[in-house]
């Protein structure tokens, strides 16, 4: 049996957050998360909008013919079928940070969810006055992961798959990289596309990072409409 699934709660794809807290769309959400990236200030600010849609776009295709019903047993046999073996462990990750919700290792191929994130998530929700069936909770943790497991194993790394950055010459070589945080964008596609969810996963981390740090609603709010603005100054067009 799969650590703490009582069947309680609402679907995660019934969630509509915007009702209770300030959100952001996908786009400007994986704006955000291309700007962590060491290559992201050597990257052609013109070309973007073409590395956030086309790492989107990925996910969502990955997804396409694989949607999660609210079996959980029934995604880990798929999961297990695909070649990846999966654990639940105590703690928060690497370093105790809190932030390290599950991981994938790639030798032997392997998921590793923290109960300490799925636990976060369940204090959220319930908080919010909308609890939600820790199997969809799992499954959120999973899913992500998983897709990196496809990645490797089935369709190509999303950075790979996108033009890398020239990032120094030597002599008339150029040296490119590729632009790693496109991959966790398309993760985190993939799963809203799968899971049917009406919001992009990474508003979740952003919403308990600023609650965590102690803001308010209508500070995160502020915060968010910060976000918005600075990609309204990277894409005006809005592409």
């Amino acid at each position: 049996m799969v650590p703490g699934c009582q069947p309680a709660g609402v679907k995660l794809s019934s969630i509509v957050l915007e009702r209770a807290w300030p959100v952001l769309p996908a786009p400007v959400l994986a704006l955000s998360e291309l700007e962590q990236d060491e290559v992201y200030p050597l990257l052609d600010k013109r070309k973007i909008g073409t590395y956030l849609n086309r790492s989107l776009s990925i996910g969502r295709e990955a997804a396409r013919d694989m949607k999660f019903d609210g079996d959980l047993k029934t995604l880990l046999n798929r999961m297990l079928r695909s070649g990846v073996r999966i654990r639940f462990r105590e703690g928060s990750g690497p370093g105790g940070t809190g932030w390290v919700r599950a991981q994938y290792r790639i030798r032997p191929p392997t998921i590793t969810v923290f109960r300490s994130s799925v636990e976060q998530l369940n204090r959220f929700f319930r908080m919010t006055g909308n609890p939600v069936r820790r199997e969809d909770l799992i499954a959120l943790h999973l899913i992500h992961e998983w897709f990196h497991h496809l990645e490797v194993s089935h369709i190509g790394r999303t950075d790979l798959r996108l033009p890398q950055v020239v990032t120094t010459r030597l002599g008339p070589f150029p040296v490119r990289r590729p632009l790693k945080k496109t991959r966790e964008i398309a993760a985190h596609a993939f799963v809203q596309e799968m899971m049917g969810l009406s919001f992009y996963p990474l508003l979740l981390d952003r919403l308990l990072l600023h609650l965590d740090r102690g803001l308010s609603k209508e500070q995160i709010r502020e915060q968010f409409e910060k976000l918005r603005t600075r990609y309204r100054s990277q894409l005006p067009d809005g592409t």
